[in-house]
Order: structure tokens, then C-alpha cells, then sequence
């Protein structure tokens, strides 16, 4: 009897591995939020207020913008034995994603009401990414989750009053993500949602981005 329910189950995955669907895809992406930098134990963000010790307080806002296009494979196995469909409500996407991100920040030193300090920070990403997603499709609505490991190379100016400190970023970086997709065809499906990148700066420090993004999806 043990047998042969090894053997049924072994029947089983590869008929579905045999039967599995496999597409290629490109996809486009952009989207706007916010930025957290960490800095010599610091914490400089979007709409962030910050007290120091000697009592002046820094106030920043900002904006991250960022764009990207990828290209992937989508596999979904058969689903005889789990639904009528075709295909499997659960299907797996592997890309190559190549992007950039751009962030501008506005701050100010107050001891206070007098304005000590003026500081503008602008951060320029290019990066590479290698993401993997599960996709999880109930007829044409597709929630999704994600993860990504890739290298950044990016470039930091700070300007404190009029002295500018420019700094090179370049190192490894991660990314998570989670949406929900809509198929609208056969061929394009429509996705919102939120990633959440981790990207290196000078010293140790870290940029996390996080970002709202619409896109697209083109099966080729």
C-alpha cells in the first residue's frame, strides 16, 4: 500500500511538470514614495522631525521617483487536480529587472525658530535586480508576492548651506514586494502594488525606498 501511494503521488508530479505552461514576458514599472535614510545611527526621512541633543531639530520632506523594465519567464504547472482551469491558480515568475530611482530631499536645521542650517540631499539608483514572485490567480485578479536580490549604483549629493559633499553608493542590495494584478487579456495584465528596497550608502549607512508602483505585463 505505501508503494503505491509513492508511486500515485510520483504519477502525479510528473504528469503536472509534463503538462506545465511556460511564458515569457516583458513588463514595465514606475512609481513614487518615500525615502528612510540611516546615517551615523541617524534616521533622515520623508516628513520626518528630528530632535537633537543640543536641542535643534531637523525637519525634511521629500520625494522618491522611480521607473523600470523587466523580463521574465511565468510557469504555471497543470491544475487538473486542484481546479477546472487549464492551468493552476498558483504560478511561479522569475525576471531580470533593470531600473532607476531618483530622490530629492529638503531639510532644515532649527534652533528654535531660527533656521541654522539648510540641507538638500539628492540620491540617483541605478540598479539590477534578479526577482522572484508567486502569483496567486483567482480567475482574473492576481495577488502576488516577491522577494529580489540585485546591485546598486548609486551616487549621493549632500548639500549642507552651499558646501556639497557628493558620495558613490554602489553595492548589493535586496527588495520585497506584494500587489495584486488584473489580466485583462490574454496577452497584458495590469498590476499595482508596493516594493521595498534596501539599497547600501557610504559608511554603512542604508536607503530604504519604498514605493507605489503601477505597471504592466506583456506576454512575448
Amino acid at each position: 500500500m505505501k508503494k503505491f501511494f509513492c508511486l500515485l503521488i510520483g504519477t502525479i508530479l510528473i504528469t503536472n511538470a509534463a503538462n506545465a505552461k511556460s511564458e515569457y514576458y516583458a513588463s514595465v514599472k514606475t512609481g513614487v514614495g518615500d525615502t528612510a535614510i540611516y546615517q551615523d545611527d541617524m534616521k533622515l526621512g520623508d516628513y520626518l522631525v528630528k530632535d537633537f541633543n543640543d536641542g535643534s531639530r531637523y525637519d525634511a520632506s521629500g520625494l522618491l521617483w522611480g521607473i523600470s523594465a523587466a523580463v521574465g519567464i511565468d510557469w504555471s504547472p497543470n491544475s487538473m487536480y486542484v481546479t477546472q482551469n487549464p492551468y493552476s491558480w498558483f504560478h511561479l515568475r522569475l525576471e531580470a529587472e533593470f531600473g532607476y530611482n531618483n530622490y530629492h530631499q529638503d531639510g532644515k536645521i532649527r534652533l528654535g525658530h531660527e533656521i541654522t542650517n539648510t540641507v538638500k540631499i539628492k540620491f540617483n539608483d541605478f540598479f539590477l535586480l534578479a526577482n522572484g514572485y508567486a502569483d496567486f490567480r483567482i480567475d482574473r485578479v492576481v495577488p502576488y508576492i516577491g522577494l529580489g536580490l540585485g546591485y546598486s549604483f548609486g551616487n549621493q549629493e549632500w548639500t549642507v548651506d552651499s558646501d556639497v559633499y557628493p558620495l558613490h553608493d554602489n553595492g548589493l542590495l535586496y527588495a520585497l514586494y506584494a500587489g495584486v494584478g488584473y489580466q485583462y487579456s490574454d496577452i497584458t495584465t495590469f498590476e499595482l502594488g508596493y516594493s521595498r528596497i534596501y539599497a547600501p550608502a557610504e559608511d554603512d549607512g542604508l536607503y530604504v525606498l519604498g514605493s507605489v508602483r503601477l505597471g504592466a505585463r506583456f506576454r512575448i
